[in-house]
């Protein structure tokens, strides 16, 4: 998918579907339509892979420097997510550092630590140092707190999960809490037992006035 802002065309790249055709941790190649796409894996997907020349799904994030353009793969929409929240909210943290802390922790059990204030375990992953650890706890459980006190306060979608995975996108994406709220409650009405990927685009076909 192309998106122009102003002079600048930017390519998002959110999955593949191909063919594994390289595998050795932490990277992978998928061949799509004749192209090969090097990947940067997380180390669940990279241990939930098919046979080599097997047809593989992975939902992915481009993230784009001065100087190259770098492809990260993930398991599921879930850790996606997860990676791209560390990515926009933790100041300090880029992507490799972002892939090393999944690798290590897990959404769920990043979560937990983060809100048992673990400072202890997220500085022993490589690259997290006491401050980092320090801002992971703070930042992060500043911006989940804020989707489980909406959806608490009756804006869920389907279920508690989904609507903090769509608000995560969301934000994700560059909206602010209040605005993607608000889309997420219009998607909710027209459709409450839409799931999460529907919702999604549906948010976005609201802000390009489709919706």
């Amino acid at each position: 998918m192309f998106i122009i802002f102003g002079s600048c065309l930017k390519f998002m790249i959110s999955y593949l579907k191909g063919t594994l055709i390289y595998s050795l941790f932490p990277h992978i190649i998928v061949e799509v339509r004749g192209i090969g796409f090097e990947v940067f894996c997380s180390l669940s997907l990279f241990r939930n892979l098919p046979p080599l020349y097997s047809e593989l799904t992975l939902y992915t994030h481009l993230e784009v420097s001065e100087n190259r353009l770098e492809l990260f793969g993930f398991k599921d929409l879930e850790e996606q997510l997860t990676f791209r929240l560390l990515v926009e909210k933790v100041h300090g943290v880029g992507p490799r550092t972002a892939l090393s802390i999944l690798n290590v922790l897990p959404p769920s059990e990043l979560k937990a630590a983060v809100g048992r204030a673990d400072f202890r375990l997220l500085s022993k992953i490589k690259g997290i140092g006491e401050k980092t650890a320090h801002r992971l706890v703070v930042e992060l459980k500043d911006s989940w707190a804020t989707a489980e006190a909406s959806s608490s306060s009756g804006t869920a979608i389907v279920g508690d999960r989904v609507f903090e995975d769509a608000l995560r996108a969301l934000v994700a994406l560059g909206y602010k809490e209040p605005e993607a709220l608000k889309r997420l409650r219009r998607v909710r009405e027209k459709h409450p037992q839409m799931d999460l990927e529907g919702i999604i685009k549906e948010c976005l076909k609201l802000a390009s006035g489709e919706g």
